[in-house]
């Protein structure tokens, strides 16, 4: 997973349009460090704040009636998917209900695939593989989801062969992280999330405030003390001051720049192989990678095609109660990072 989030971040850097992740659907991506809600500081947090390329992938129900497919076929494509069940809940609960799985993904890099783990016996193994595989297809199919293969395996049980060198960094990230927020506690402070980097590369504490926060130097100072009375080594602080307008929009336009990315990666038609955004600076930009070169005569159709596709969702009623009255700009590129709109 790691060298797929390092590919991801690579491909990100790519566009000359910052894009941020939205890490609903890929669990282990990028984590953006611990909400203020103190009760639950015991997780330790590990975050970048590198803008990577989105991947949301979600689904509606896989299972629908012959009167429901016609009424949803009056619907339009994207507005179908907005807010529903995310398609690796649909096909995981309808496998884990049958069989023994281990695990079900999705993985995006270098092919769009469906993985899915089996844990038993070789026998039990190949009885199920072949009813496995079809399952997911016929899922997928149902919502004409063209894009993706599907991969079967055994889950290979081992025991994990604990690093204690990075087992120590674990321990010395989690005391540190709790004392911090104990410390934090004791004053009057805003701070929306705190983040641990302890490796042999590189070690950093960040924090996101509020850029309405007053007293930061005040913030710094409180937790340098809790670095030192540790004696575990220097840790350089980072502040990143939030700009909470910003947030805001960012959490309401969430699930329509989900339903956007997982409609328009799912299905072969649209070429599509990375989705992001960006509201630094304003208007909220939708970036969309496609896989077509700008020299192909059915480029610009195409790029046009997925403009008017994506400003229909979110002109539609559906999407307005999200968006509301904020600008925002449609950019498709090619995959030479020519405009195509």
């Amino acid at each position: 997973m790691n060298d797929f989030l390092s590919h991801l971040k690579k491909e990100a850097d790519k566009i000359s349009i910052p894009e941020k992740e939205l890490n609903d659907a890929i669990q282990s991506a990028i984590l953006k460090g611990k909400k203020k809600k103190w009760s639950l500081r015991k997780k330790i947090a590990y975050f970048s704040g590198a803008a990577v390329l989105l991947f949301g992938l979600f689904i509606g129900s896989a299972f629908i009636s012959p009167t429901m497919a016609e009424v949803a076929s009056k619907i339009p494509y994207l507005n179908q998917l907005f807010e529903s069940k995310p398609i690796i809940d649909v096909i995981s609960e309808e496998l884990r209900r049958k069989y023994n799985i281990d695990s079900v993904g999705i993985q995006l890099i270098p092919k769009k695939k469906v993985e899915v783990a089996i844990v038993g016996t070789e026998e039990y193994y190949n009885d199920v593989k072949d009813d496995v595989e079809k399952t997911v297809k016929d899922i997928l199919a149902s919502r004409n989801y063209d894009a993706f293969t599907v991969n079967v395996y055994k889950q290979n049980l081992y025991r994990e062969i604990e690093d204690p060198k990075q087992l120590e960094f674990e321990r010395q990230s989690g005391e540190l992280m709790d004392a911090i927020y104990e410390e934090l506690e004791k004053y009057d402070f805003t701070v929306l999330s705190v983040g641990v980097r302890n490796n042999d590369k590189e070690k950093l504490v960040e924090l996101d405030v509020p850029n309405t926060e007053p007293k930061v130097d005040e913030i710094k100072k409180v937790v340098q003390s809790v670095i030192e009375s540790k004696n575990i080594g220097a840790f350089p602080i980072k502040i990143h001051k939030i700009d909470m307008e910003k947030r805001e929009q960012e959490a309401r336009w969430r699930t329509v720049i989900k339903t956007i990315a997982e409609g328009l990666m799912s299905q072969k038609e649209y070429k599509v192989k990375g989705v992001g955004y960006s509201n630094h600076p304003s208007p909220m930009t939708i970036t969309i990678k496609t896989t077509v070169s700008s020299s192909d005569p059915e480029a610009r159709e195409l790029g046009n095609k997925i403009e008017k596709m994506v400003v229909d969702f979110i002109n539609s009623k559906e999407a307005k109660k999200a968006v509301k009255d904020d600008p925002y700009k449609i950019i498709v590129y090619s995959k030479d990072k020519k405009e195509l709109n």
